[in-house]
């Protein structure tokens, strides 16, 4: 039955189009990588010593490129799809993403929301945005997008979405979750945004630490 569970809560989360590479352009929707794309290959540290709070750090290599975040309270990692980086929650109701899009990142500091909400409404046929606003993750701030929209069978998901620029890539990240476990879930995807870092310009991946005395 859990297994079952895990599967529904997958299916909810596929776009409504193949991902395959696409040509950019400033009025077309971003396009994920390639299938024959490199993994994400994530793995999970315990962090802790004198003065620190113990925490599980995840640290992803996608190609030449690196980052790292700290795993939420309540999450762990799923490793069934090897092109995107999902939690799951301990009671299977929130999935947190992680996923680089293949459009190059522009030169502004901040994306143009237009692409970005025309990418969300095109997976979710029917689906219907119901706030947009601004995040900030890595040090970037860009375009955020609250959803709502029906999965396999009619059971109504939330979802927010935030895309960032970075030298990798236009960065993706979401959450998906039942209506009830909403708040629930943006704690923990809060939570992924303040501690996600990526290299710096020398190359180097420097992680968060959290002291014990906060």
């Amino acid at each position: 039955m859990r297994a079952i569970k895990i599967i529904c809560l997958f299916a909810a989360t596929l776009p409504g189009f193949p991902l395959l590479a696409q040509p950019a352009s400033p009025t077309a929707p971003p396009a994920y990588w390639a299938t024959n794309a490199p993994a994400y290959v994530t793995q999970i540290k315990r962090v802790g010593g004198p003065g620190l709070m113990p925490a599980d750090f995840a640290y992803v290599s996608f190609g030449i490129n690196k980052f790292g975040f700290v795993m939420p309270d309540g999450f762990r990692l799923e490793k069934a799809d090897s092109q995107k980086v999902t939690l799951v929650s301990a009671d299977l109701n929130c999935l947190l993403t992680f996923r680089v899009l293949e459009s190059a990142p522009p030169a502004a500091a901040e994306l143009d929301p237009a692409p970005y909400r025309e990418l969300l409404l095109s997976r979710h046929p029917g689906g219907k945005i119901i706030e947009e606003f601004s995040l900030a993750a890595a040090g970037r701030h860009g375009p955020a997008f609250d959803l709502r929209w029906n999965a396999t069978g009619g059971v109504p998901r939330r979802e927010r979405v935030l895309f960032i620029s970075s030298n990798a890539g236009v960065l993706e990240f979401s959450l998906i979750s039942s209506l009830e476990k909403f708040e629930a879930g943006r704690q923990g995807f809060n939570a992924l945004l303040i501690t996600f870092r990526t290299t710096g310009a020398d190359g180097r991946l420097v992680m968060p630490m959290l002291s014990d005395k906060l």
